[in-house]
């Protein structure tokens, strides 16, 4: 049986639905319900996914157990609720998964990776530094990511460290903010950018990976990444998709960096995370989980239209 927390979130909602597509058995762990849970019959179990004698009750020896439950934001305003969730959260898992014997597949993220080379290609970790991040997010994301290796290399746990980067595409019900970007991209014609872009991959080849990952007696650590792309390329290839026009303006990193200390909607954390490396060496990923990606115009295309009939206004919280 397969276990899936963060089903009500992109990801982990992509998983489920891959896993009800090869019939394999699995249930979904989950605190509360959402439109992301109304397609699924397999079995939901409600409760807090991280109260021990509820994982006890629900989890059996030879499960094979996916945590993608999380919570992501990047404007540094909900620290403790960060670490609550992304650390202390991911500590009980491990602590449950290796107390019973069950294999972890555990979801971290490329933030949680620290890059003090902005321009090398960046390669599965070796160590996490939580305490070198400003972001409360990369940081807690980081923390429980450095306890799962730790019981991994130290206690014996049973497990697989993935980490995502920008995932993009069909399924976005919160939505994400890439997901944000495309809407917007629906009604406006001006968009406002600065140097610097991200990594995206395909929310499908993401969750097609995270199977993998949980099917073959892989171990470690992994990269899911995908595609590398400026701002600037993002909103021109979305355009091109939509075969509209758009005026692009480009914004001085220091007047973003000031502008972002006044915008509700925008951090500072979130104009770094632009300039960020974002080069990844994902061969590992394409040798063992992954051989092929999706081209990104597909994805694009796709996304679009999934949004054309999905219409969403939640806030990205799985």
């Amino acid at each position: 049986m397969f276990i899936l927390t963060g089903a009500t979130g992109h990801i982990g909602n992509t998983l489920a639905r891959l896993l009800a597509a090869r019939k394999l058995p699995y249930k979904i762990l989950a605190r509360q319900s959402g439109p992301a849970l109304e397609a699924f019959e397999a079995p939901i179990a409600f409760g807090d996914i991280f109260d021990p004698d509820f994982l006890d009750r629900e989890v059996a020896a030879n499960d094979v157990f996916f945590h993608l439950a999380g919570k992501i934001d990047l404007t540094n305003r909900h620290r403790e609720e960060l670490f609550a969730v992304n650390d202390l959260g991911t500590r009980t898992i491990a602590d449950f998964c290796l107390k019973k014997g069950v294999r972890l597949v555990y979801i971290s993220s490329t933030d949680a990776i620290y890059k003090p080379d902005p321009r090398s290609p960046v390669t599965e970790p070796e160590m996490l530094f939580p305490e070198r991040f400003s972001s409360a997010y990369a940081a807690s994301k980081a923390a429980g990511t450095l306890y799962v290796h730790r019981l991994m290399t130290e206690s014996g746990l049973r497990a697989v460290i993935l980490y995502p980067s920008a995932v993009i595409g069909v399924n976005d019900f919160k939505p994400s903010a890439a997901g944000k970007e495309i809407q917007n991209c629906f009604s406006r014609r001006l968009f406002f950018y600065i140097k610097g872009g991200y990594n995206f991959i395909d929310v499908r080849d993401a969750a097609e990976a995270i199977l993998q990952a949980g099917l073959k007696p892989v171990h470690g650590h992994y990269l899911l990444t995908g595609y590398p792309l400026t701002i600037r390329e993002l909103y021109r290839s979305i355009a091109q998709v939509l075969e509209k026009k758009v005026f692009l303006v480009r914004v001085p990193i220091l007047l973003a960096r000031l502008g972002a200390m006044f915008l509700h909607d925008v951090s500072p954390t979130m104009v770094e995370a632009l300039l960020d490396n974002s080069r990844f060496d994902n061969a590992k990923m394409q040798r063992d989980l992954l051989p092929e990606l999706r081209p990104f115009s597909e994805t694009l295309r796709d996304t679009v239209e999934w949004f054309r009939h999905h219409p969403t206004t939640e806030t990205n919280h799985s």
